[in-house]
């Protein structure tokens, strides 16, 4: 893992931006069933803002250079308004060869800057699997791949440290997707840093989110159509999950 203080005003031009009304979800942070059951969903808030093109063109381009040499082409990336600073991007970048979140900061001469954090991957080990989920039925929870005996009780939504917004925003994705997310930090593996954001509206949006430990960084991105007023568990989603082994 590597960290980096970079300027940060941008001296290129934003990439084109989308209509705006889209929605935006930020969450951070810092032994079990061997296969997890679901989250609830939690309803996905959404208010007017720019997306992740207007705030990628707000870093500069030495922090998208420095990126990209570490972490090689993006695979999948978004960028958005940082939580706690005023009007600053942050920005997530999966590559081939890591993932590389930054975080604006101010340097002790009161230059704004950006910190980049990269979780290296063991070279080839970034792999990927396709999830859909069809809106004609609905989804099936993970308690039917296991055998159990009779009476016994459906495993439990995993206990891991997520804040309860995390928690929610993965309970709005299929079963399997939330499976491939989580398993690698059921065992003695815990999350170390993580962090969602999708862009849209109810019906219509796209969906970025990652969980990053000290072996395995897992990654999901896609996108969700749901009819007004249709309960999360019958949305249509096509979705691409990643994971990979972080270089020691």
């Amino acid at each position: 893992m590597s960290r980096e203080n970079l300027p940060e005003q941008s001296r290129g031009f934003p990439a084109a931006q989308r209509p705006a009304g889209g929605g935006v979800e930020r969450s951070q942070g810092g032994g079990g069933p061997s296969l997890p059951g679901a989250h609830e969903a939690r309803s996905l808030g959404f208010v007017p803002s720019p997306d992740r093109f207007h705030w990628w063109g707000e870093l500069s381009n030495d922090v998208k250079t420095y990126v990209e040499r570490k972490v090689g082409p993006a695979v999948e990336w978004w960028a958005d308004l940082h939580e706690r600073e005023r009007d600053r991007p942050y920005a997530v970048v999966l590559g081939p060869n890591g993932l590389a979140v930054t975080t604006p900061k101010v340097n002790q001469h009161g230059q704004k800057t950006q910190t980049v954090h990269v979780d290296p991957f063991v070279p080839s080990s970034l792999k990927h699997a396709v999830v859909q989920q069809l809106p004609t039925r609905p989804r099936v929870g993970l308690r039917s791949l296991v055998s159990r005996g009779k009476g016994e009780q459906p495993p439990a939504a995993p206990q891991l440290e997520l804040t309860s917004d995390m928690r929610g925003v993965l309970g709005n994705l299929p079963l399997e997707a939330q499976q491939r997310l989580q398993t690698p930090f059921l065992g003695s593996q815990p999350i170390k840093h993580y962090r969602s954001y999708y862009y849209g509206n109810e019906e219509d949006l796209d969906m970025w989110l990652y969980l990053a430990g000290d072996r395995t960084v897992t990654f999901a991105s896609g996108h969700r159509t749901l009819p007004a007023g249709t309960d999360p568990q019958y949305a249509a989603w096509h979705l691409v999950c990643y994971q990979a082994d972080v270089a020691r």
